[in-house]
């Protein structure tokens, strides 16, 4: 049995939570809400007039294509390189993909189908890997249904019209390619009378249907994924404090500032976007779309604390976006070259620090820095606070050292098409706010399980250098229990708890850098089991909220042998209020490959009004508008006219949380 640091997420300084503004969101009148996955859904099937399965299966199909010449405003686009975070890897969480990003490739978009399928009422909608292509299909009329947003199709059988006729399965195209092959009468033209506008165009045009086709038909690589394929971990939740804004642009905050990925290599960090220059496609161009001018957004997170008195004070930033870079303002005096000032920087909930820069007296007047930087390559800089999605300031001062206007400001990555945009005539505006809650979502590395763990025992991790996961060491399960205690000294009231779990029989598991799979020593299993759970105490007793279940269910009535099980799970638990939590994951016969943590604490009293500011230009002559939602209002409208015909640039919106004047 082995102790080690317990996570914890506690606050040093004051956190300042009395009057906050909890998930405010803004959309413009029937626009989806890409915040929550049911909305999402709901929202495309009212925008696409939707009613039918077959209806609603095609309207979420449409609303991701990824070439905006056939879907306004082209909400999704191809891109290779740009949607990874370290240490999980290619980025599978949909609503990260559909907030932080907007792009990705096959392996991306397929899963988001699946997932946006079944928060909109499916059945059931899954994935299979194709070696080299990625694809869903969704359950309705008593079978499953193929349609690929990246590659821009789908297939109908038989001979009728496309509008008529059932769409075909991935079983239906693995044995008959004419499904596929027998639409194609040129290399530039299909038979619309059998097809849905967009079929295919980029492999019409390049004669390439039959190569798209033998991705089926060679079943041999072809691998179903029964379960869940995407995590679920990650919210869009967040709070905005007095003396806090979100500010969200339409573009980049300047040309250079994206969120670029890195990957470990067990002995390196190297930028992970690769340049093709067949295809023009250059890093430093960031991640923008091949095909159009459809770019990606940043934005900011802008704090002012009241700043502590205390020599060490600690504060908190957390953002539903992933994290760009971040710089720190403060205005200093220190006297004498005895005064010293510190600033340090965590993403591990405080288990470890990175000094982000050390100032000594005397100095008077304003101070900027910025988090350590880690890596340096050819196109861009990876900080402490890179890829994070939240991270504690740490500042450390010798007494006498006076220190005043704290502000952080935290870079992040947008992707512009889930913002409100303001178009000329009437704007419908419609606001919401979430629930009062303080929701952390808490940074577990797989690779340091052990370290972060209240309790682990008979637990192997095995890697390769750059990836890896947890076996059990010997007979039996392994078991890692997590201790999780609330932001400030607050009382837990619920939990998230998630995890990928690893059937290896086959000997192939998950490749965090394509989202494929990569060869591993086969581990049999043959008394398969895992689960979660969580208790009020270390020793429990512990109450499962998930666990492993082998037998599978076909729906269609064929059951299927080519499996990667590999079932993602994430589930939520309300708890009576405590002081502290304990969350249990046990595997045997199987792989721990992540985990998932997310605490929700008690939250304070007290409301602000919220600004919500829109910026943009008509003719190029800059605009503004401010509307001031009251204290604790959750819901509410306004509008906002422009002049009909007037040509519109949307630059931000900003939603502002001010303090009260003293």
């Amino acid at each position: 049995m082995r102790f080690a640091l317990p996570l914890i997420l506690s606050i040093v300084a004051t956190l300042q939570l009395h009057g906050q503004v909890y998930s405010p969101r803004v959309l413009t009148k029937d626009q989806p809400d890409t915040t929550e996955l049911h909305r999402l859904a709901q929202g495309i099937y009212r925008q696409a007039n939707a009613h039918t399965p077959r209806e609603r299966a095609e309207a979420v199909w449409r609303f991701f294509l990824t070439d905006g010449r056939f879907v306004k405003p082209g909400f999704w686009y191809h891109i290779a390189g740009w949607a990874y975070e370290e240490p999980a890897g290619e980025v599978l969480d949909p609503l990260k993909l559909l907030n932080s990003y907007g792009f990705g490739l096959c392996y991306h978009i397929a899963p988001l189908l699946e997932s946006v399928w079944k928060a909109g009422g499916f059945e059931d909608a899954r994935v299979w890997f194709l070696s080299g292509h990625t694809v869903a299909e969704v359950f309705y009329d008593g079978s499953y249904h193929h349609f690929d947003s990246d590659m821009m199709g789908y297939n109908t059988t038989g001979r009728g019209p496309a509008r008529s006729s059932a769409v075909a399965s991935v079983h239906d195209l693995e044995t008959d390619p004419v499904i596929m092959t027998g639409k194609l009468l040129t290399p530039t033209k299909a038979d619309i009378t059998r097809t849905s506008d967009p079929w295919y165009p980029a492999d019409v045009q390049a004669a390439a249907i039959p190569d798209l086709a033998s991705a089926f038909t060679t079943t041999g690589d072809n691998h179903l994924f029964p379960y869940e394929r995407s995590p679920g971990g990650h919210t869009m939740d967040f709070v905005l404090r007095p003396g806090e804004r979100l500010i969200r642009y339409f573009k980049p905050e300047t040309e250079g500032a994206y969120y670029l990925p890195y990957k470990w290599q067990g002995k390196e960090w190297a930028e992970f976007p690769q340049e093709i220059r067949t295809y023009a496609i250059r890093t430093e161009d960031g991640p923008k779309s091949q095909k159009d001018a459809r770019r990606w957004a940043t934005g900011a997170l802008e704090y002012r604390p009241l700043v502590s008195s205390e020599a060490e004070a600690v504060y908190e930033v957390h953002s539903p976006y992933v994290v760009i870079d971040a710089e720190f303002q403060l205005n200093l005096t220190m006297e004498s070259a005895a005064q010293s000032i510190q600033l340090s920087t965590s993403t591990d909930n405080g288990r470890t620090w990175a000094t982000a820069a050390t100032l000594r007296g005397p100095h008077a007047g304003p101070w900027r820095t910025e988090p350590a930087v880690l890596t340096r390559s050819a196109h861009g800089r990876r900080t402490n606070v890179s890829g994070a999605y939240g991270y504690l300031l740490k500042v450390t001062r010798a007494p006498q050292v006076r220190a005043e206007d704290l502000l952080l400001r935290t870079r992040i990555q947008v992707n512009p098409r889930s913002l409100p945009e303001l178009k000329a005539g009437r704007n419908e505006l419609v606001y919401a706010a979430g629930a009062s809650k303080l929701r952390r979502e808490l940074s577990i590395d797989p690779s340091l399980l052990r370290q972060v763990a209240y309790r682990a025992d008979n637990a192997n991790f095995v890697t390769d250098g750059a990836q890896g996961f947890w076996l059990p060491a010997g007979p039996g399960a392994a078991e890692f229990v997590f201790r999780l205690t609330g932001t400030g000294g607050g009382a837990v009231v619920g939990i998230d708890a998630g995890g990928r779990f690893l059937d290896l029989t086959r000997g192939i598991a998950p490749d965090k850098f394509t989202a494929e799979t990569r060869p591993v020593a086969p581990v049999a299993a043959k008394q398969p089991a895992a689960s979660i759970a969580w208790s009020k105490s270390p020793d429990g007793p512990f109450e499962t909220i998930w666990a492993y279940d082998p037998n599978l269910k076909w729906l269609d009535g064929r059951k299927e042998e080519r499996l990667l099980r590999w079932p993602e799970a994430d589930r939520h638990v309300a708890v009576p209020a405590s002081r502290e939590i304990y969350v249990r994951y046990r595997v045997q016969d199987l792989a721990l490959d992540q985990v998932r943590l997310a605490l929700e604490t008690q939250a304070p009293g007290g409301a602000s009004p919220l600004h919500i500011s829109h910026l943009w230009k008509e003719q190029g002559a800059a605009k503004s508008f401010t509307q001031v939602v009251s204290a604790g209002a959750t819901a509410g409208t306004y509008t906002i006219d422009v002049p009909d015909g007037a040509q519109v640039l949307n630059e931000a919106i900003i939603l502002e949380c001010k303090r009260p004047r003293q």
